[in-house]
């Protein structure tokens, strides 16, 4: 697993914060309260699919006002529209005391295992590029798909899914393979921001059919 915690045999929590990134005049990136949330509910799909799990609760922290709750539920609906699967119950509270200066989201999800996961007898694969800011809006055709992973999960053409976060990819390999060496054509210092780009696993019979599902750019990696 990567950030999830397991609460229980069957269950696991996984939590994603953004803050600096909606409608207010101060953010950092100026995007809307649908995209935001969009992004955040994909980084918390990750991490439960990294951890072999589906989601069951979802629970939305929202530090930017009442008035940014809808367009928060929205940017989570869109996430699982795209994938086609039922959305579960959203829950939370918003902070309606004061008045923010910045926006903030934060996602935490619950999870139920479905699936098992591997990091044995794989080809390593990074899928899209690491994009932080307002390069994610700009440059998002390089950014990995939310359904293509789910379609490689629910098939298993891909073993292991790991999300690249504001680390970068070195960063993610050492946790999967601490103290080995490893080389990819792709930037692994830079920030993935909102999982821009992920590390997955695929079988050595299955590389091709993996390629196959493919339309975002993907990377091999040679650990050794």
């Amino acid at each position: 697993m990567r950030n999830a915690i397991r609460i229980d045999d069957t269950s696991v929590v996984t939590i994603d914060n953004s803050s600096c990134i909606g409608e207010k005049e101060l953010d950092e990136v100026h995007v809307s309260n649908e995209l935001t949330a969009y992004y955040s509910m994909r980084v918390s799909l990750f991490e439960q699919w990294c951890a072999g799990a589906e989601p069951t609760n979802i629970f939305l922290s929202n530090f930017s006002g009442d008035e940014a709750w809808a367009g928060y539920c929205k940017g989570i609906q869109k996430a699982f529209d795209e994938i086609g699967v039922t959305m579960p119950a959203i829950n939370g509270s918003s902070e309606s005391n004061f008045q923010s200066l910045q926006s903030g989201i934060s996602l935490m999800v619950i999870g139920k295992i479905k699936f098992e996961i591997c990091t044995e007898q794989l080809q390593w694969f990074v899928i899209g590029r690491p994009l932080v800011g307002n390069e994610v809006i700009t440059e998002s055709h390089h950014v990995v798909k939310l359904k293509e992973i789910y379609d490689l999960i629910r098939l298993e053409i891909a073993k292991h899914v790991w999300p690249v976060g504001s680390k970068g990819i070195l960063s993610e390999l050492g946790r999967i393979f601490p103290n080995r060496n490893y080389e990819c054509s792709v930037d692994l210092h830079k920030s993935s921001g909102p999982a821009t780009s992920v590390i997955v696993g695929v079988p050595f019979n299955k590389i091709e059919e993996f390629k196959s599902h493919l339309t975002t750019e993907c990377y091999s990696v040679r650990i050794y």
